[in-house]
Order: structure tokens, then C-alpha cells, then sequence
């Protein structure tokens, strides 16, 4: 016990006298990237137990309500198909609902978009969409639903 002190002293000085490399000191940069992050939520679809989906979701009004307080529900995707030719959301015959009411408009956004490439997660294999819905007034609750034709589906749940 005695003989391992002395290393851990040592080691615990060299530990405290490194750069402080860590999380945090990336968000003091760019506080909007930060607030993304938090109201980034995701989930998978499974099929056989192995993953045919990643999907990720940001709520964009939720960021700053000065910049983005928009008249539509508006959310950041990505989706990834792992056992597909094509990452098309149409061609995989996937659509996403909010609350159960479809969707106003949806956009692809190239991962180079000077509008919201620091919300983007570094997906670099699946396609990233702007999806808008109608204000939903009467819920602070906002399900949304990726889904196809063949029942397969994920939901995330945000908060207003």
C-alpha cells in the first residue's frame, strides 16, 4: 500500500498540471451550439434486433426564442438508414408526424448550410432535413414520429 502513494502523488501532479481539456471549454465559444445540443434528442428503430435507423431530432424554436421563435414547429433531423442503398427519406418511404398532424414542409439541408451547420451532429453518412409543422397551441408536449408504411417507428418527446 505504501509503495503505491508515492506513484499517486506523482501521478495526480501531472494530471493537475495538464491543459484542461474538456467539454465545456467547446461551448463557452458558441452558446447556440450548446442549446442544441440540449434539446437534441435521439432514438433507433430496430428490426431483428439490429439497428435499421438512427434517428435524431433538434427542436429549432427552443434554442433562442429571439432568433428562432417562428411560426411553425420546426425541428433539425437526421436520419440514417444502416441497411440502405439510398439515405432518401422519401425512397425509404419513411414520413414524420407531430402530435399526429403531418407535416407543412420538409427540406434536405447540405452539411456545409451557413444557417444550421453548428446544430448539426457530424453526420456524415445519413441526410439532414428541415422539417416544419403547424403551431400546435393547445400541448407543451410535442411527439414526434418517424415512421413508414411497414409499422415500423420511432417517436422522441420534446417540451415548449
Amino acid at each position: 500500500m505504501h509503495k503505491f502513494l508515492p506513484l499517486l502523488v506523482i501521478s495526480l501532479f501531472f494530471i493537475s498540471c495538464t491543459s484542461k481539456n474538456n467539454a465545456f471549454k467547446h461551448f463557452q465559444k458558441e452558446n447556440l451550439q450548446a442549446k442544441a445540443i440540449q434539446y437534441s434528442k435521439k432514438t433507433d428503430i430496430l428490426i431483428n434486433n439490429e439497428t435499421d435507423v438512427i434517428f435524431w431530432a433538434t427542436y429549432i424554436n427552443n434554442i433562442d426564442k429571439k432568433i428562432y421563435d417562428l411560426d411553425k414547429e420546426t425541428f433539425l433531423v437526421s436520419v440514417y438508414f444502416t441497411n440502405s442503398q439510398t439515405q432518401d427519406i422519401k425512397k425509404n418511404k419513411y414520413d414524420f408526424t407531430l402530435n399526429n398532424q403531418n407535416l407543412v414542409s420538409i427540406k434536405k439541408v447540405e452539411n456545409d448550410d451557413k444557417d444550421y451547420s453548428k446544430f448539426m451532429l457530424k453526420n456524415n453518412w445519413g441526410n439532414y432535413y428541415l422539417i416544419e409543422f403547424d403551431k400546435i397551441k393547445d400541448s407543451y408536449k410535442l411527439k414526434l414520429k418517424l415512421f413508414n408504411q411497414t409499422s415500423s417507428q420511432a417517436q422522441l418527446e420534446f417540451e415548449k
